[in-house]
């Protein structure tokens, strides 16, 4: 399938409205108004759509950003059409993006994610070898979305340097001799719940070179069958990855498991020079 997608900037006002439909029929609600997304495209924003035939089927929108004397791509959506996800759609917008910032000069492209939601975790760690070690709390505030609805807006900010050489050989070795920050188990019903002892201590100091945080594999039917345990995880990563990302560590891969939960891998930033 994926031979016969094809990714195209989108600029005209038609296309637009194909990308709102796509919008709404994903998250619920269209969350940005056409006006302003139309007015972004012509001012340098950008807007790709990923096309099955004529068919849109995902879309990527960004805008530049400038933080601490650099301007960047800063991604703010993406979104595929439910059929055609986990299909590699994703990684091609955001190659297609690559490209983009690579050739009008950016080094950077940097977006933000639900922490909880495997999915992009394994696009953008996984799949794009990016990088994370900043924490935001209830980023946006209250959201009404689907996706988001029903737990604060907790985002981690995602760094995808261009030009960066891929570090495989060095992450795989670090992966093997990793260990759990804290451990997960099943309740009675058969869904994930992390550290339920309680045992991780905000005070404590880390001093090993990586080590492996869980995270449930389907956060959104968590959120329907247990809102109070989704709720329960939030929280516990929100603690958990802010001590760690203050202690100079870094998300830089997800190992995937067979079922339940897959995890983080995190890594001391000197060793990788981030």
């Amino acid at each position: 399938m994926l031979e016969r997608v094809r990714i195209q900037k989108i600029m005209t006002p038609t296309e637009i409205a194909e990308v709102q439909s796509l919008n709404a029929e994903i998250w619920g609600t269209q969350a940005i108004p056409s006006h302003q997304l139309l007015a972004a495209v012509q001012n340098g924003g950008l807007v790709l759509g990923a096309y099955l035939e004529e068919k849109l089927i995902g879309f990527n929108y960004c805008f530049v950003g400038y933080r601490e004397g650099i301007m960047y791509l800063h991604s703010h959506m993406i979104g595929v059409e439910k059929s055609y996800r986990e299909q590699g759609v994703g990684e091609l917008l955001k190659h297609a993006q690559q490209e983009y910032a690579r050739e009008h000069g950016f080094q950077l492209v940097q977006w933000l994610f639900e922490p909880l939601e495997a999915r992009m975790a394994n696009l953008s760690f996984l799949k794009l070898n990016a990088f994370s070690y900043q924490y935001e709390n209830d980023y946006y505030g209250q959201l009404q979305d689907d996706f988001n609805e029903g737990l604060p807006s907790d985002r981690i900010v995602v760094e995808w340097w261009i030009e960066r050489d891929r570090v495989e050989d060095s992450l795989d070795e670090l992966e093997e001799g990793a260990e759990e920050v804290v451990p997960w188990s099943l309740t009675v019903d058969g869904l994930p719940v992390l550290d339920i002892d309680g045992t991780f201590q905000q005070e404590q100091s880390f001093y090993k070179d990586a080590y492996l945080l869980p995270i449930p594999q389907f956060l959104q039917k968590m959120k329907v069958e247990s809102p109070k345990l989704a709720e329960d995880w939030r929280y516990k990563i929100r603690t958990i990855l802010t001590t760690l990302f203050e202690q100079d560590y870094a998300i830089v891969r997800m190992k995937k498991h067979k079922e339940y939960v897959h995890s983080y891998l995190l890594v001391r930033r000197s060793l990788l020079a981030i």
